[in-house]
């Protein structure tokens, strides 16, 4: 049976292997021909089930980020009070995101395509993160205007979060657990909840860490990389 965010293998191949093209090319830089060679497929068996690069690229990176919130919601025990869950999967979700090999390659290659992301959130893939706050972050608040302004609010303080990479040459590990801190303080204070949060806040040095939503897991992994099996049998 197939999972959340599961296509047909030849589907998924070819996804696969557009986001290790937009990876190593930049979106720019990304057409038929780039995709074709890392699926190890042809052309026209592209044209054949897509329209054109740019429907292509669409489909798999709405794919892949179906995939980066599905896992941002999967908790491990013991898991915190309900608000500071939500809190937990959004920063998750924008960690996910800004260690993304796409979004490291975007960011570096396309700045002007973040800076638009951030300020005009607009997209087929604003309206996918906005569904869902929806149904995981602001689902307790009536719907309508309410519902509306603390969603935007949310995702606001977050995008530049998600779509600023980790910077090259520093220590990455503290650099995330910074931000990840920043991030959670700032949800804390747009959905009103009590600051500093027992259940947000690393433990002081010495302690064990609790696993909580925002802990790394094997799921916390690019879903492309590896082999890339070739879809024309398909």
């Amino acid at each position: 049976m197939n999972g959340p965010f599961t296509a047909s293998p030849g589907t998924s191949a070819v996804y696969r292997a557009t986001l290790q093209a937009l990876a190593e090319n930049g979106p720019r830089r990304t057409g038929i021909t780039q995709i074709a060679r890392a699926a190890d497929t042809n052309r026209p068996y592209l044209y054949r089930n897509w329209r054109d690069a740019q429907s292509l690229v669409r489909q798999a990176t709405l794919h892949e980020l179906k995939r980066v919130l599905t896992v941002a919601c999967d908790v491990r025990d013991p898991a915190p009070s309900p608000h500071c869950l939500t809190v937990q999967s959004v920063v998750r979700a924008a960690r996910l995101a800004r260690e993304h090999p796409v979004v490291r390659t975007m960011a570096r290659t396309e700045p002007a395509l973040v800076h638009s992301a951030v300020l005009r959130p607009t997209t087929s893939w604003h309206s996918m993160v906005w569904h869902w706050l929806t149904e995981h972050v602001t689902y307790h608040l009536p719907r309508g205007d309410a519902q509306d302004a603390a969603t935007l609010l949310v995702l606001t303080v977050a995008l530049p979060y998600a779509l600023t990479p980790p910077t090259e040459g520093t220590d990455e590990a503290a650099e995330r657990t910074a931000t990840n801190v920043r991030l959670a303080s700032a949800l804390h204070a747009v959905l009103g909840l009590p600051t500093p949060c027992p259940d947000c806040t690393p433990p002081p040095a010495g302690h064990p860490h609790r696993p909580t939503a925002v802990t790394a897991h094997p799921q916390d992994t690019d879903s492309f990389r590896g082999s890339t099996p070739s879809p024309s049998s398909r």
